[in-house]
């Protein structure tokens, strides 16, 4: 063991946790060489083969599983040790943040600049997507969901709740409003399980879709340009249109925070969760005073 690079391990944990090569690489800011390199040599030093290369990536042996979980919390260890001795450094990475979209359009991006300004040295990151990613791996400090989450996440808190509305221009929401047929704007199939979709569906009939988006974005534009009735977050829709252009809450569903236990030690990543709670709370707040 004396002739391992201790170093090496962190380039080892990254390529476990991200699966290729670039991935890793990207993490650590550095180039693909240096981690191909510092995960042979790492397997040089204790005789070992810790990755299978398949053509998805790299999959860790049983070898590679056994040092990864006997060796994972070292990196918790040493960043504690950085926060304790070194509180400076904590602001030298960026908070990386994920969430859908349209949270991050229309309420999150706009919402955090007050603290951003009070802390000019904060460092943000947004990353946009819809999959649940994995906090444990560090492919992010704070998640935002709208689903439950499932057990196994270190911390997780309910901040807030998203009110749905139907939303379409003039023509289609007069035709509702009257009880005749109506077209649909809403989700492709790979996310027709949604409520709001499931929703749509099942008032309305599959017959009356007419356009189709993952975006929550597109799907505003396109009722605004007339394809038909789209069910929204009421956070989305433009203040002068809930008068001519919005129905009454049609669903809710919750938002949740969730952050890794050692994340939340951060003091970044603390005043980012703390703010994002109080966002929530605030913008439920205006729309129950609307």
């Amino acid at each position: 063991m004396d002739n391992i690079n201790w170093d090496d391990l962190r380039f080892f944990i990254a390529l476990v946790e991200t699966e290729t090569v670039s991935a890793a690489a990207k993490r650590l800011g550095v180039n693909y060489a240096t981690v191909s390199r510092r995960v042979e040599r790492l397997e040089s030093a204790i005789r070992q083969k810790l990755f299978d290369r398949t053509l998805s990536g790299y999959q860790p042996t049983v070898e590679g599983l056994v040092l990864y979980h006997k060796t994972s919390h070292l990196r918790e260890q040493i960043q504690g040790l950085e926060s304790d001795f070194f509180p400076e450094h904590q602001f030298r990475k960026p908070v990386v943040v994920s969430m859908v979209s349209f949270l991050a359009e229309y309420l999150v991006i706009e919402g955090l600049k007050p603290l951003c300004k009070k802390s000019p040295e904060l460092r943000l990151e947004v990353d946009i997507t819809s999959r649940n990613v994995s906090l444990m791996k560090k492919e992010a400090d704070i998640a935002l969901r709208l689903n439950l989450p499932e057990s196994g996440e270190s911390l997780c808190r309910k901040i807030g709740q998203l009110d749905y509305v139907l939303y379409s221009n003039a023509y289609w929401m007069e035709r509702l409003l009257s009880g005749r047929e109506v077209h649909l704007v809403t989700y492709t199939r790979e996310l027709a399980h949604l409520p709001e979709a499931r929703y749509l569906i099942e008032r309305f009939g599959h017959q009356s879709v007419r356009f189709q988006s993952d975006s929550v974005t597109t799907q505003k534009i396109a009722a605004e340009q007339g394809y038909g009735i789209a069910l929204l977050p009421k956070i989305c829709i433009p203040q002068q249109a809930h008068a001519s252009s919005v129905q009454k809450c049609i669903l809710s569903r919750d938002v949740w925070m969730l952050s890794a236990k050692l994340s939340s030690q951060s003091a970044p990543v603390r005043l980012v969760m703390s703010e994002l709670a109080q966002l929530f709370a605030d913008s439920r707040t205006d729309e129950a005073t609307e």
